[in-house]
């Protein structure tokens, strides 16, 4: 059916276009397009050689019956060459399949599985857009009023979108390929050059494709990259803070202050993880799950803290114990709470602290000073409450009390007569 679709398709337009040229054959004569193109040249050299050849001077006298004035095997050569077309994608897609799962069979790496999903559909459209434009050329290539260079040049841009097609999907490709490369020098990297890459080869391969067709066809890119220039001075003078944002992303990819998946803080209102790093922003999804889209420029020149760059994390605190507590006592206790930090799991043994520091207003206080293992919010908080639970239980089996603000009155004289008639 689908063979059908498209020889019927080409026959509709093909008679459309032949009596749009009849009907205004009495105001213009003959159609002409005035070009020197090597697409165009290269159509007029193919036309005449195809109606000087013996083959086609043999076909007309056999089956030269003009139907809409195309000739009988013109649409017989039409459909043929659609049924070719289809055959040989079959036959193409059939070896492009096996030689590139034979390739991916040998290897571990995941770029690979993708390489056919990215060649399939293109691949099906370069070759039915040659033999759609083949069936064209021998349906229009004897009339005299049908400006054949059309279908050169039609077929050139339906070729070169299809290439650019093409290479715009391997670029997904290239790019998960180049990731899995910088992974292996530093797993930390990976992830966070694709979408740059991605998206600065996407745009490269659009332009320089568009630019190629068109001087294919032979539009003068001369004047157009003229134009070109003059447009992006005005766009350039009108877009100083995505220039900037550009030498952000520049700097934030040289000197790596985070990377994708790292929880940073910047200033006193963005504190969040890192999800994507792009051409003009960076994308964090804050603690409350929204997301907030800061300009590189403003990351370049802000103080940023990388929670996520931290070996271990810091616990700091000061208890109080009760100027009930002897010297005896105090020295016991500091024993006591030590050792609970040396049997603890989740404690670093790097370095930790426990000091009796100061005579506190109203207790005798302890400093502590220690590091969790874990650097994840959960972990950290398990550990510190789990120290806090030990410390307290001791504290309790010791006889001892933490302190509370508590205040002493001494009373003299009238004063304290007062108050002893008052109790």
């Amino acid at each position: 059916m689908k063979i059908w679709g498209h020889f019927l398709t080409i026959v509709v337009l093909t008679a459309f276009a032949v009596a749009s040229l009849s009907a205004t054959e009495e105001k213009k004569p003959t159609v002409t397009v005035v070009t020197n193109s090597s697409v165009d040249l290269q159509t007029k050299a193919l036309k005449e050689s195809v109606q000087q050849s013996e083959w086609v001077q043999t076909l007309e006298e056999n089956l030269g019956q003009k139907i809409l004035g195309i000739s009988a095997w013109q649409y017989i050569a039409a459909f043929l060459a659609l049924l070719i077309g289809l055959v040989l994608k079959r036959i193409i897609l059939n070896y492009i399949q096996k030689k590139i799962t034979a390739y991916v069979e040998k290897t571990d790496a995941e770029w690979d599985d993708q390489l056919f999903e990215a060649i399939i559909k293109p691949v099906n459209a370069f070759v039915m857009i040659g033999a759609i434009h083949i069936a064209s050329f021998l349906l229009v290539f004897n009339l005299n009023n049908f400006p054949t260079e059309l279908i050169g040049k039609s077929y050139s841009v339906f070729l070169g979108l299809s290439i650019i097609w093409l290479v715009y999907r391997l670029v997904d490709v290239a790019a998960h390929y180049i990731d899995e490369l910088v992974a292996k020098a530093d797993e930390g990297l990976r992830g966070q050059f694709t979408p740059l890459i991605r998206r600065a080869l996407r745009i490269l391969v659009v332009i320089v494709g568009s630019l190629t067709i068109l001087a294919t066809i032979g539009i003068n890119i001369t004047g157009l990259f003229a134009c070109m220039g003059i447009v992006g001075l005005a766009i350039s003078m009108g877009s100083q803070d995505s220039v900037a944002n550009l030498v952000g992303t520049v700097n934030i990819l040289i000197d790596r202050p985070y990377k994708v998946g790292d929880w940073i803080t910047v200033g006193s209102n963005i504190d969040g993880d890192v999800e994507e790093i792009g051409f003009r922003s960076t994308k964090i999804r804050m603690f409350d799950k929204t997301l907030m889209s800061v300009p590189n420029a403003k990351l370049a020149g802000e103080t940023i803290k990388n929670w996520s760059r931290m070996p271990k994390r810091r616990i700091k605190m000061t208890l109080g114990l009760s100027y009930d507590t002897s010297a005896t006592q105090m020295k016991e206790a500091l024993i006591e709470i030590e050792k609970i930090l040396e049997e603890d799991e989740g404690v670093d043994q790097d370095y930790k602290l426990v000091q009796f520091t100061d005579y506190g207003a109203s207790s005798l206080d302890i400093f502590l000073y220690y590091f969790s293992k874990s650097t994840v919010w959960k972990e950290y908080l398990d550990t510190r409450e789990r120290v806090n639970l030990k410390i307290m239980e001791k504290i309790e089996d010791m006889g001892l009390e933490f302190a509370f603000p508590t205040q002493t009155l001494h009373l003299k004289g009238d004063g304290m007569e007062t108050l002893k008639k008052l109790s």
